[in-house]
């Protein structure tokens, strides 16, 4: 398909709408996040006892904490986007009296989300049952503005990311994805973001003005522009898709995302690309280990636990659990391993293990892995894994009965050569 070719796929679809920003518009401006989606749904639980709950200023500043905001009104910024997204289009909570605020309640799979140790499986479900634009899942205005769109968004992109060599970018998404209207028209979007890709960039900047003056204001193209990437954060929620940066991929091919080439005149030189270490054949590891007390739970077990299963692993929680030494048990056919995770919203430093978990870790051998995830809280979060890591890694036996890997230590084995 040549410039010409694509410039009429969007122009056709451009002329169908009455200015250029007339596609999905999923949620509200508001970057969504694994963590304080989980963090107020138990709030709500624990707070309504199971039932409805009447919000006060003062659930409104507990809320605020939450979601690390300082403003005079949260319950403002909260009604506007973070409730709201929990409302439509995740289904987790629900306004007892229509649109008003003032009472709420959890939905059953609100209620799942609060108790869960596995976040991503849960939000797995809301988002595939997401109908852009059909009520509950759209507000009712909204249906009246988009009334000619009626697909399941989430597993709609799922289908045009596999024909896409597992990944879009935000430019694809704006002019190609977010236009389809109904599910057949995948196929088309995925031919039409094929030939994007072979063009010079000065063809697709002309297509990025063919667009950017039908939308009328700076406002309005700022609003549409950033209303794309927080799709793809809400569709990184759940096992599907990873977001990095502004590309949406598989998660099954963000293992291997390094090999996709970088938007980039000169493209640095990639990174290591993960490794799944291949534990032994241990047998009393197939099946998961007996459960004993529970605890709390966190996002990167929820995201090491996606990337396993996109690579064919299944996976129990332990996250919560005491006294084992690692958060998540895994099984692959024969082969089984068990993973502590460790995870930081920066750079990783050292790496400090309990004595629980280095006993495990002697214990297990090479059935145990160290996963080390990186800037979690951002939109490209980076995970290594290193397998049997007390014998691979120099560690330094601490006074306090921690057992510490320095970074410089333990990138030497992760990012090691295979």
């Amino acid at each position: 398909m040549s410039l010409e070719g694509v410039r009429r796929t969007l122009v056709d679809r451009l002329d169908e709408g009455d200015r250029g920003d007339r596609g999905w518009f999923v949620i509200t401006r508001v970057h969504v996040a694994v963590s304080w989606l989980k963090a107020i749904a138990e709030y709500l639980e624990n707070r309504g006892g199971g039932g409805s709950i009447q919000l006060t200023d003062h659930d409104y500043q507990r809320l605020a904490r939450i979601i690390g905001t300082e403003v005079d009104d949260p319950g403002v910024q909260l009604r506007r986007h973070h409730l709201l997204v929990m409302d439509k289009p995740l289904q987790l909570l629900q306004r007892v009296n229509g649109t008003r605020w003032h009472q709420t309640v959890l939905t059953d799979r609100g209620r799942d989300l609060a108790y869960t140790d596995d976040p991503a499986a849960v939000l797995e479900q809301s988002l595939s049952a997401i109908r852009f634009a059909v009520e509950p899942w759209t507000p009712r205005n909204r249906v009246g503005q988009y009334g000619d769109f009626d697909l399941r968004a989430y597993k709609v992109t799922k289908q045009v990311l596999k024909r896409c060599e597992g990944y879009i970018d935000r430019n694809e998404f704006d002019f190609f994805v977010s236009r389809i209207r109904r599910r057949g028209e995948a196929s088309k979007a995925a031919a039409a973001i094929t030939a994007y890709r072979a063009l010079t960039p000065e063809e697709q900047d002309t297509l990025h003005s063919e667009v950017r003056d039908r939308i009328p204001g700076d406002k309005a193209y700022s609003n549409w522009r950033d209303v794309g990437l927080h799709t793809f954060s809400l569709f990184s929620l759940g096992t599907s898709m990873v977001r990095e940066g502004t590309r949406l991929l598989l998660t099954a091919d963000w293992v291997g995302a390094q090999a996709v080439p970088a938007a980039a005149p000169v493209a640095p030189a990639p990174p290591p690309q993960l490794r799944i270490p291949e534990p032994p054949e241990v047998e009393e590891l197939l099946s998961p280990p007996a459960t004993r007390v529970s605890n709390d739970g966190a996002d990167a077990e929820s995201f090491v636990a996606k990337v396993l299963r996109s690579q064919g692993w299944e996976v129990a929680f332990y996250t919560n659990r005491r006294g084992y030494g690692f958060d998540l048990w895994a099984r692959r056919q024969d082969r089984a391993m068990v993973v502590e995770v460790k995870s930081s919203v920066a750079a990783l430093g050292a790496v400090s293990l309990t004595p629980t978990e280095y006993r495990a870790a002697q214990e297990h051998g090479d059935s145990y892995v160290l996963a080390l995830v990186e800037h979690m809280d951002s939109v490209s979060p980076r995970l290594r894994m290193i397998q049997n890591p007390v014998a691979a890694l120099q560690v330094e036996e601490r006074r306090s009965a921690s057992y510490v890997i320095a970074r410089a230590e333990w990138l030497r084995v992760a990012d090691r050569v295979a």
